[in-house]
């Protein structure tokens, strides 16, 4: 047999093999996303009672304010309150309040920990540099927290201030074992690390489509504070202990912990969707390969054919 027909026989079982792994790696990372699609439509439950008790208690906590002053309730008297004449200056404060001068911005990056996942993780790591270079025109440090080995090793590769990294974060992260991460990064922002905290993730849409976020996650601003309070104020009853403000120095880093860790949850399932849709593209396309060869080979194999006929019909003619 021609060489060239070997080489293509070698050729297509490699692809055949390759084609087995992709369609495994598809079916390994379909399991995977519907996990986290379970696990991220239960928290989403979860988070949105969280935001609106927090917001709710806040509202109270305002209004109280207003009304020992004797201001008339107005949803500008609530927007432009300084939390510090209502909570002073501890944690409630320090969470909610926007810094006089923002000379440093922290961004919680999320990556993943492998290739072979589409455009998941170039996407991120591009609109990152984009933000790092608006940081740089504006006179702004850019500190950054990596989670995923990807990320992690280009930013330290392109000289960025990473003061946080993590690695190896489950496919299927629960909030236990994101706690350490968040805590981390929500300590680092009272500490005066950096005066603002975004999360910078991919968002998953549906398995076929995502889009990058950058969430402005400290100091808090994603709150409903007296929206509705302000106006049905005397229409709302709150029975908590000991008081708001103690509830509240909880409920706070809680709110800022479930917020970071839903990011998280959310760029998960997003990494696997990316790799079930590239998993799915590469066996497609090693299945045309597979086609496109054995054609080749099969039409080798016929001018082989067709030669050897054409020299045995030759040598009978030469012996008549």
């Amino acid at each position: 047999m021609p060489a060239s027909l070997l080489e293509l026989k070698k050729r297509i079982a490699s692809v055949k093999q390759t084609s087995k792994i992709t369609e495994a790696m598809h079916m390994v990372s379909a399991a995977k996303l519907n996990q986290t699609e379970k696990r991220d439509k239960g928290y989403q439950e979860y988070n949105q009672l969280l935001h609106q008790t927090v917001s709710r208690l806040m509202s109270a906590s305002v209004i109280n304010h207003l009304n020992k002053a004797n201001y008339r309730l107005t949803q500008d008297n609530i927007d432009s309150i300084d939390y510090d004449d209502v909570f002073g200056m501890g944690i409630i404060s320090d969470m909610i309040k926007p810094r006089e001068e923002v000379r440093s911005v922290g961004y919680l990056v999320i990556t993943g920990d492998r290739g072979l996942v589409g455009s998941y993780n170039s996407s991120v790591i591009k609109q990152m540099m984009s933000l790092v270079a608006d940081d740089k025109i504006q006179g702004r440090e850019s500190k950054i927290l990596s989670i995923g080995s990807v990320g992690s090793q280009f930013f330290k590769k392109n000289n960025l201030n990473v003061v946080y990294e993590k690695d190896g974060v489950s496919d299927v992260p629960t909030f236990k074992e994101t706690l350490p991460i968040v805590s981390t990064a929500i300590k680092m922002y009272l500490n005066g690390v950096y005066d603002e905290l975004y999360v910078c993730y991919t968002h998953h849409v549906n398995s076929l489509s995502s889009a990058f976020r950058a969430e402005k996650m400290l100091p808090i601003v994603d709150l409903d504070i007296g929206t509705m309070e302000a106006k049905e104020s005397k229409k709302i009853e709150f029975e908590v202990a000991p008081d708001i403000d103690s509830v509240l120095a909880t409920l706070l880093p809680q709110f800022a912990r479930a917020e970071i860790y839903g990011a998280i949850l959310d760029a998960k399932t997003a990494e696997h969707a990316s790799s079930m849709t590239a998993m799915k593209s590469a066996t497609d396309n090693a299945k045309d390969l597979v086609s496109s060869l054995s054609l080749q080979m099969n039409r080798a194999r016929q001018a082989q054919i067709t030669t050897e006929l054409t020299e045995i019909v030759s040598g009978a003619n030469a012996l008549k």
